[in-house]
């Protein structure tokens, strides 16, 4: 009993850490520039690299899209508070953006990729877009994602 209200609150708390940071980054994507967002996001790790700090920090970051019910329209958002996260962890993740073409439209995503594997989609879920910008450690734009987009 008192590990699950342990677990409970270990969960609240994680929340009550990361909203606030997910609803500043929901306004200032409209306001700031992605490379300065990205610079912005991205935190120097805390120590050695916690996969336990991943794990439930990435779950936060998933429960917060959820409650917002706009998982396919927060993606830069979610994204932007997931490479936060999980840069403090020491994860050194990548921050992709990618588009495709549907009908006469530019569709674009972001996703966040760690040890070379998306970190909350899959593979098939990607295999649409093609990326076109990537973001690495402290927000530097990688080389070869340079794009005449």
């Amino acid at each position: 009993m008192i590990m699950v209200a342990s677990s409970q609150l270990r969960n609240i708390l994680v929340l009550g850490r990361l909203l606030p940071v997910y609803v500043v980054l929901g306004l200032f994507k409209h306001l700031v520039p992605l490379r300065r967002l990205v610079q912005w996001a991205w935190c120097p790790p805390a120590g050695p690299r916690n996969r336990d700090a991943e794990l439930l920090l990435t779950a936060g970051v998933v429960r917060i899209s959820h409650l917002r019910g706009l998982r396919d329209r927060d993606c830069l958002q979610r994204s932007l508070l997931l490479y936060r996260v999980l840069s403090r962890a020491g994860a050194d993740p990548t921050l992709v953006v990618g588009f495709q073409r549907l009908d006469s439209q530019i569709v674009g995503h972001a996703w966040v990729v760690a040890d070379g594997n998306p970190v909350v989609e899959t593979d098939a879920d990607l295999v649409r877009f093609s990326p076109a910008i990537r973001f690495g450690a402290q927000g530097v734009l990688l080389p070869e994602s340079r794009s005449t987009l």
